[in-house]
């Protein structure tokens, strides 16, 4: 604003438009300018009287008049002369300032392990058990973080202008501003929920879905057939209140979560093709979890020959 109207005030100054009022405002301007001007860099005594010689040619062609009839030339050239070595100085900064190098870091959970991060940008992430993420040390024009494996708890910062995202397995989901849900262990379907804000999950530069809160995506690792499903919030990030929730999971893939929440191991002889449904509390001892899990598999539980730790399920 004040760029622009000094600009208008110089063009009516050369039109011979500007008011005495108007003229000894500008005058003063250019003054101030003049006396907190910095130095020139890179630029000689020399240089820089020839720099203005040239600018003060411009003006007179300009006006149409002779420098010595109007006393303000000089110091509207010493000004455009100041303005233009800045202008300079600023672009060579920005064009030769060496680049900050973005190093990568990798934040690692054990088995039954959670931590939280904070980003940059004020953004938290709670990484669940048995996880690997990958997160710059700074952010640029975009910010964005890789789960390797594991499953968090995203709750993102809004910085419009500078999209979030996160890469997993060969998804991306991107992100302005939300909380949601990433859980994507190997051997697991992909799963992405949103607690609140939006989402877009895509593969290949195709969009599989756009998920707003209470919204969750199932992707099949094998041939990444999909499907959308709403659930409540606490399904979404129940784990982060230290509870394991089954919603409609095939067995199987609850009992490989639960490897990663517990030193065990399980032996399946027989595929179990149905789904369960619940919460487990991450509290309750291993023992525990077999009763429960007898519960809800309607299968016995026996600890093998290989000893505590490893569990298989008859049929």
């Amino acid at each position: 604003m004040i760029r622009s109207k000094i600009n208008a005030l110089i063009g009516k100054y050369l039109d011979g438009k500007a008011t005495p009022e108007e003229e000894q405002l500008l005058t003063h301007w250019l003054d101030a300018l003049a006396e907190d001007a910095p130095p020139a860099t890179g630029q000689d005594p020399r240089s820089r009287e020839q720099l203005r010689r040239s600018i003060l040619k411009v003006i007179k062609q300009r006006a149409g008049h002779p420098a010595t009839m109007y006393p303000i030339w000089k110091k509207m050239a010493a000004a455009a002369a100041v303005l233009l070595l800045v202008g300079i100085g600023s672009w060579w900064m920005m064009n030769h300032r060496p680049s900050q190098k973005i190093a990568w870091q990798e934040l690692r959970t054990a088995i039954g392990e959670k931590k939280m991060l904070l980003l940059p940008d004020s953004s938290r992430i709670w990484l669940g058990a048995n996880a690997v993420l990958k997160y710059p040390d700074h952010f640029t024009d975009t910010r964005q973080v890789q789960l390797v494996s594991g499953e968090a708890f995203f709750d993102i910062a809004p910085a419009p202008g500078q999209p979030f995202s996160v890469t997993t397995d060969s998804l991306q989901v991107q992100v302005l501003g939300t909380s949601f849900h990433i859980r994507a262990y190997p051997r697991q379907l992909l799963e992405i929920g949103v607690s609140t804000g939006k989402v877009s999950v895509n593969k290949g530069g195709q969009v599989m879905g756009i998920l707003t809160a209470n919204q969750l995506l199932q992707v099949n690792r094998n041939n990444y057939t999909f499907s959308q499903l709403s659930v409540s919030s606490p399904d979404i990030n129940g784990w982060k209140q230290d509870k394991i929730v089954f919603d409609n999971m095939p067995v199987m893939d609850a009992l490989l979560l639960l490897e990663n929440y517990y030193p065990v191991k399980f032996h399946v002889k027989r595929a179990i093709d149905r789904q369960i449904s619940g919460s487990l509390n991450m509290h309750l001892a291993i023992a525990q979890i077999i009763n429960v899990l007898e519960d809800l598999t309607d299968h016995q539980l026996k600890i093998t020959p290989a000893g505590a730790g490893n569990y298989t399920i008859d049929q």
